[in-house]
């Protein structure tokens, strides 16, 4: 007779097992409602999170259901943030010597995903992985943007830390004054 009821998928009828209640979807907006204003409140944050990882994805998902979307760059492959970001730039690419040196002209990264997103959202995040390895003033630059593109937050990976946590990219960057704080 055990035989036979291991043969079966599930649990057998006698034995009732409640299942743990869901979160609402409420209840994970007003979750991520306080980070969510934390963005709102600062524009541009630099994150730190642990490194065994996922605590971005939660977060990214958190911003997703406000309303957010999302432009991911590494800051390895950024070259300067400002023109990247918001000029029109030329790329070389490498050539193996018989063929002609050529230039590709490239459209602002920022501006172009701006023009794409639809009237229902509430703005671009700019996500820039690795971002530990950026200059003071390319950090600086990176907190002023959201001034230069109403629309635009920026999120920084500036290393790790034990547990998740986040400061004002303008704090890192050196832009606030010590004494007024």
């Amino acid at each position: 007779m055990a035989a036979a009821a291991c043969l079966h998928y599930g649990t057998p009828a006698s034995i009732k097992i409640q299942q743990k209640q869901q979160p609402t979807r409420n209840w994970m907006m007003m979750q991520g409602l306080r980070r969510g204003n934390d963005v709102e409140k600062h524009k541009a944050i630099a994150i730190y999170t642990p490194h065994e990882g996922g605590y971005e994805g939660r977060y990214l998902n958190r911003l997703r259901y406000l309303g957010y979307y999302f432009l991911d760059l590494s800051a390895r492959g950024l070259g300067d943030p400002e023109t990247t970001l918001t000029k029109v730039y030329p790329v070389c690419p490498a050539h193996v010597g018989k063929q002609p040196i050529a230039r590709w002209y490239f459209p602002p990264e920022v501006d172009y995903r701006l023009a794409a997103l639809p009237p229902s959202a509430k703005g671009l995040v700019v996500w820039i992985i690795e971002a530990k390895v950026l200059s003071k003033s390319e950090l600086q630059f990176l907190a002023l943007l959201p001034t230069l593109r109403p629309k635009v937050r920026v999120i920084a990976e500036c290393g790790n830390w034990r547990k998740f946590m986040w400061k004002p990219l303008k704090e890192i960057a050196g832009l606030t004054q010590e004494g007024a704080a």
